[in-house]
């Protein structure tokens, strides 16, 4: 999920981070995933139960409730790597996109992204991909 700047917009700028209690992650999802994600968060009688993420180790996996009656969970194995092995050519900084209390539009940096969450292809995922 991304947010577009206006190309003729002014914004301002905050380079501190608020809490160095924050881990800045780069998320690569496959479209299964995605759209999981996306009904979950577009849901109006979103389920009982919450999305989460579990790590262990250089792996884990993100369980986002289903939207149905079934009260299932869809599931999602990922793996975790390190971005500057992966990428050494360059780093990411996160930036938040926030209006403050003034009305006028911000831009704060919440570090630099060091790991890389990229989830496993799934069945439905293959299916997908054979469908288009």
């Amino acid at each position: 999920m991304m947010a577009a700047l206006c190309e003729d917009g002014t914004y301002g700028l905050n380079c501190g981070r608020k809490s160095d209690r924050i881990s800045v992650l780069h998320v690569k999802l496959t479209e299964t995933a995605f759209k999981a994600l996306e009904n979950y968060q577009n849901c109006k009688n979103a389920p009982s139960s919450q999305a989460m993420i579990r790590f262990q180790g250089l792996q884990g996996r993100i369980k986002i409730p289903t939207i149905d009656a079934s009260n299932g969970c869809h599931n999602f194995d990922f793996y975790l790597s390190n971005y500057g092995k992966d990428n050494p050519q360059g780093s990411f900084e996160c930036i938040h996109q926030y209006i403050s209390s003034s009305g006028v539009p911000h831009l704060s940096s919440l570090g630099t992204i060091q790991d890389k969450i990229t989830i496993c292809v799934t069945n439905d995922s293959c299916q997908v991909t054979k469908d288009v």
